[in-house]
Formats: C-alpha cells, structure tokens, sequence
C-alpha cells in the first residue's frame, strides 16, 4: 500500500508539472507540499499564501508522524528509495556524519527573518520540479542543472543508501525539527520519572541549544550580506517576469523551480545563466528575442510556489512595471533620417510610444511615455534594425 502511495503521488507531481491544458493553474502545488519552503518563504514575505499553508498543515502533521511526508509522498523520495534498494554495496561511513540538513534548514530559516533565504532552492520538491524544465528550449539550461543535482542524489543513494535522506536533505531535516517538540515532551515524562540521566540530557540541550545560535547567527549574517549585494545591482539587474519581489530578496526567495518558464505562453521567460553573478544563477530573467511579455497573460505569476513572483490579476499585471523602453538615436532610422518607420508605435499596446516632431531642430524621434510604459518588450520585437535593437527594454531606475 505504501507502495501504490508512492507512486500514485510520483504520477500525480509529473501531471501537474507537465504543461497538460487541465493542470496549467496548478504547477506551484507541488513544491508548496513542503514545509521547508512554506516555513522560509513565509517568514521572508511576512505573510501566508493560501499555497504556503499548504506546506505548514503538513509540518503540523509532521510533528505527530515524523516523515510520514517522505515515506508515502516524496517524488524524490521514490527515486531515492529505489536507488538505494538496488544500488551497489552500502557502507556505513556516514554513520556518525552531522546532520547537515539541519543546518541547512536552520541557516535558511535565519535568512528568512531578514528577508534572504539563503538556501530555499535546496529543496528537493524545487529541484525535481526544476529538472522538468528539460523539455523546454527556454529551460534547457535550468532542466539539466536541477538534473545534474537530481543525479547526485540517486548516485548518494546507489553508493551509500540513506545518506541523502537521513543526513542531508533539508525536507526530511524540516520535518525532524518539527518533530523535536513532541519529542522534548516525551523525554521530559522519561526524566520525570528516573527513566534518564538529567545531567546527560542538560549537556545535549546546552550543545544543541549552542550550535543552533552559531547557525541562525550565520544565516543572519549572510542573509543581510546577500540582500546588499542584490541591492547593489540594482539597475544592472536583469529583467525579472512579472511581480517579482525587488532585486535584494529576489534571488534568495527563487527556488529554481522552473513553473514561471514551463508557464509562459511567448517564451520569453529564460534561465539565469550568470547575468546576475553567481548568487542568481538558475532564476528565472526576461529576454526579447522572439515575443514579448503579452498584455493578455499573467501566467507566470499564477504558479510561483515561494512568492518571488506576486500574484497579479490581469489589470495589476499590465501596470506592474518590468522595465523601461529606451531609444538609441545612433540606431533608430527615424532619428538618423533613413526611414519614416514607426514600428514601435504600431507595435506598442499601452500608446506608450509616439513619433515626436520637433520644428526648430527639424528632427523626429520616437518618445517614450514613461508613466504608459511598462516594459512588454513590444516595441524591442518590433524594431526593424539588426542586430541591435534601436529600441530596448532595460531595467528601470523604480
């Protein structure tokens, strides 16, 4: 029986994952089941999504079925399982490793109070998710990352059982502090009664108590170094979709999922692959090369799981401000006086662009209306020179 569990929960996270028309609304579900993102995300956002409480419910379960989550729902945890039912000859090095997951969990969470959880992309809900992004050109990159750690984890698994799952993933580690407190009420009775040695019991609490600051004090301090490196990008950014979260959190609140590309009609949604420095590698950027960002859809912002990306109706969406159209006047055929185009006029659906005619210097150019503009990208496709565009989205200074 937990057997069918598994793989009925295994079928159900690829169909929702996959880009099947049913399911389209639905993508976020999956990585929301876990309570390590629920926890993180809604501490960073200071404030609980109907997905997010998703993920808390089944913390709350967790603490009466410890990794109950992991036996009869985890994708991953399927794949682990098998690997390591038929892997090679276990050995049992990692017998006295720490628990590296629960640092994790501990150093993200920290981040969190402070808007920068360092690590959320960790998760291996994101990762599993991310590497459905494979069959997508605009994801390839991303698919074959969240892959290549995907990989890892089943060759852990081959070689050494259950390393991943009982040292290092941080899903299991969330669900094993949750569980602590039952736990703790249940020594306590123990120690009430003679069962245990209550000097041995204070010397574990006062080192796990110790080890815990050390972390959180950690994922404080680089969670505020984190934000002020993305605060320093700040109009060197890349484009991000729709509602995203300012530049100085976004990077550390994406989990690399890959939903916001699988979900965008025009393809225009790509993987970071290093524009933003090493910290936003994998995020999700916008790029004009064959569409742009079209008024009628706000998918993208309906299937973020982590809150990155904001919910937006489609009227919200439309002011929501990507970035800023700017004209290059060494570059724009009207300015240099070669054509009477007015592509990016036709081209923009705000009425954001206009041929401006100036009788004195007898000279026209496009003019952006920056209150109109909100950075579709429209007007880039539009823009008839090669190979750069006379007209371009760039990151505004708001």
């Amino acid at each position: 029986m937990r057997l069918f569990a598994q793989l009925a929960c295994f079928a159900t996270a690829v169909a929702l994952l996959l880009p099947l028309p049913p399911l389209k609304e639905a993508k976020e579900f999956v990585v929301q089941l876990s309570p390590f993102l629920a926890i993180s995300s809604s501490i960073a956002l200071r404030s609980l999504g109907v997905g997010s409480g998703i993920g808390l419910l089944l913390g709350v379960i967790a603490i009466w079925q410890p990794r109950w989550f992991c036996r009869y729902a985890c994708p991953v945890g399927l794949l682990v399982e098998a690997a390591s039912r038929f892997g090679l000859r276990k050995t049992s090095w990692w017998g006295r490793c720490p628990q590296v997951g629960q640092a994790i969990v501990l150093l993200t969470v920290s981040g969190a109070i402070v808007g920068y959880p360092i690590l959320l992309w960790l998760d291996p809900l994101a990762f599993f998710s991310g590497f459905l992004t494979i069959g997508f050109a605009a994801g390839v990159a991303s698919g074959i990352l969240s892959g290549v750690l995907l990989v890892l984890v089943l060759v852990l698994s081959l070689t050494s059982g259950a390393l991943w799952c009982a040292r290092l993933c941080p899903l299991g580690a969330t669900q094993d502090l949750l569980a602590l407190g039952k736990k703790a009420v249940s020594k306590k009775q123990k120690d009430l009664s003679g069962r245990s040695s209550e000097v041995s019991a204070a010397s574990r609490h006062v080192h796990t108590a110790r080890r815990a600051f050390l972390l959180g004090a950690a994922g404080l301090g680089l969670g505020l170094w984190a934000r002020r490196i993305g605060a320093a990008r700040g109009e060197n950014a890349p484009l991000r979709p729709p509602g995203a979260v300012k530049e100085e959190r976004f990077a550390g609140l994406c989990v690399r999922c890959g939903n916001c590309i699988r979900a965008c009609p025009p393809k225009v949604i790509h993987t970071d692959m290093g524009d933003a420095g090493i910290a936003g590698l994998l995020a999700p950027i916008i790029r004009y090369e064959s569409s742009y960002c079209l008024e009628s859809c706000n998918a993208c912002t309906q299937v973020c799981p982590s809150g990155t990306l904001q919910p937006l109706d489609l009227e919200r969406k439309k002011r929501h401000r990507i970035g800023e159209a700017l004209v290059d006047g060494s570059t724009c055929l009207v300015v240099l006086g070669k054509k009477d185009c007015d592509a990016c006029v036709r081209a923009c659906p705000f009425g954001a662009v206009r041929i401006h005619w100036d009788e004195e210097r007898y000279a026209a150019w496009p003019a952006i209306d920056a209150a109109k503009c909100n950075g579709c990208g429209a007007c880039e496709i539009a823009c008839p020179t090669e190979p750069i565009k006379a007209i371009r989205v760039w990151k505004s200074a708001s």
